[in-house]
């Protein structure tokens, strides 16, 4: 049986969860922002006043001000959107045990072996708008597919309190390429410099010719234009007990202003992440880069890779190849970096080597990085370590986050 996947997204969610305690915010431009002193001065989320006036989420408080002098700006509160945010997951967990979390006010559900029980598609989602709203006082746009892909991009396209259906490219070829999931703003403009404008011209180009300008994400994004993705949507033991990503991120004190500087705290990120790998016993398939700039905004990226892995230098290689695919820059300096990895698995997928690819899966790598892990376990992290960074006293010193 086909696969019924729905993405569900609550409308607004802080400031609809701050507007229910304070219900005079509904008739105001509202936001909510976090602290200026502590460089969080960033508008997290709005209602539909403040976004009809030109408020954007990223925005700074400044800048939104300006637009908006007179939005009221609230603290974020988030215990009690944690609080909201599980409650609507055990709503959801009345209809179906496949949940996948997308951040605090999204989810992806899999309703395939629940459509018979409970009479339907249309009913399930309808229901789920209803009560989501009269139980709870929230609303949500839902996006149905069968594939988590389409789900997401029809949760964009529906309107508040509704949903929209996508079933296959025909839908949405002619969409622009940038409505996607992971099409950012980089990619989109060298896209454009190809002549692809459309979700079809992308389905439609050949995946050699993609991973020639976009390297291994070229084959990515060609199967998420044409619904290509057999991802499951995780149940909810698998989230609990599963490790589903590996990850570390770093604030460095001073910014980071070049690509030397970018990749030494690459480096050090990359050494930690398969170090925890190769002690999990675990591959990976995915790289996550996330980046953050002085100006605090916030640039997220992935990369599939043909074959699982666990050496640092697959992690570090795909994560510069991000970096440079989405054509990133130090115009505006970056504060913090973040690697993660996922799609993780126990073992090693078999897959046919190419004699004249260099960036194969290699025993002889393997080994390698074996023996370094060996010497720092045996006499501490700092035993190996690169000269450059040794030499740089204000990278040195990074205020790390695991993840």
């Amino acid at each position: 049986m086909s696969k019924v996947i729905l993405h569900c997204d609550l409308n607004c969610f802080y400031a609809s969860v701050e507007m229910l305690y304070n219900p005079k915010l509904r008739n105001v431009p509202m936001a909510i922002a976090g602290d200026p002193k502590y460089r969080h001065g960033i508008i997290l989320a709005k209602n539909v006043l403040a976004k009809k006036t030109g408020v954007k989420t990223a925005q700074t408080i400044n800048d939104a001000l300006k637009v908006c002098p007179n939005l009221v700006i609230r603290k974020p509160n988030y215990e009690l959107y944690e609080h909201y945010s599980k409650k609507v997951r055990d709503l959801y967990y009345q209809y179906t045990d496949r949940i996948e979390p997308f951040g605090q006010d999204e989810c992806w559900l899999d309703i395939s072996e629940s459509i018979n029980y409970f009479g339907g598609v249309e009913k399930i989602v309808e229901e789920l708008l209803f009560r989501v709203k009269d139980e709870l006082g929230l609303t949500l746009s839902i996006g149905v597919s069968n594939n988590k892909i389409y789900a997401k991009l029809a949760s964009d396209l529906a309107l508040e309190d509704n949903y929209k259906i996508i079933n296959s490219i025909q839908d949405i070829q002619d969409m622009p390429a940038n409505t996607l999931l992971f099409v950012g703003k980089n990619i989109n403009e060298t896209l454009k410099t190809y002549g692809i404008y459309t979700i079809g011209e992308l389905a439609n180009k050949p995946i050699s010719f993609l991973e020639k300008i976009l390297g291994k994400f070229g084959m990515t994004l060609h199967n998420y234009a044409n619904g290509i993705d057999d991802s499951d949507v995780c149940r909810f033991d698998e989230i609990s007990d599963e490790v589903k990503s590996i990850g570390n991120s770093m604030t460095t004190i001073r910014d980071i202003t070049n690509i030397d500087d970018f990749k030494i705290v690459l480096t050090t990120l990359c050494d930690y992440v398969s170090s925890r790998l190769k002690k999990k016993d675990l591959y990976f398939k995915t790289v996550h880069l996330n980046l953050r700039n002085n100006k605090l905004k916030i640039k997220t990226m992935q990369l599939s890779l043909k074959e699982n892995s666990n050496l640092k230098k697959d992690i570090y290689n795909n994560a510069l190849q991000l970096f440079e695919i989405n054509n990133c820059n130090f115009k505006i300096p970056y504060r913090s970096i973040g690697v993660s990895v996922s799609n993780l698995s126990s073992e090693k997928e078999i897959c046919q080597v190419d004699l004249f690819d260099d960036n194969s899966y290699s025993l002889k790598d393997l080994k390698k990085e074996q023996a370094i892990e060996l010497i720092k376990d045996r006499f501490g992290s700092d035993a190996i370590s690169s000269l450059r960074l040794l030499e740089e006293d204000n990278l040195i010193h990074l205020k790390k986050n695991d993840g």
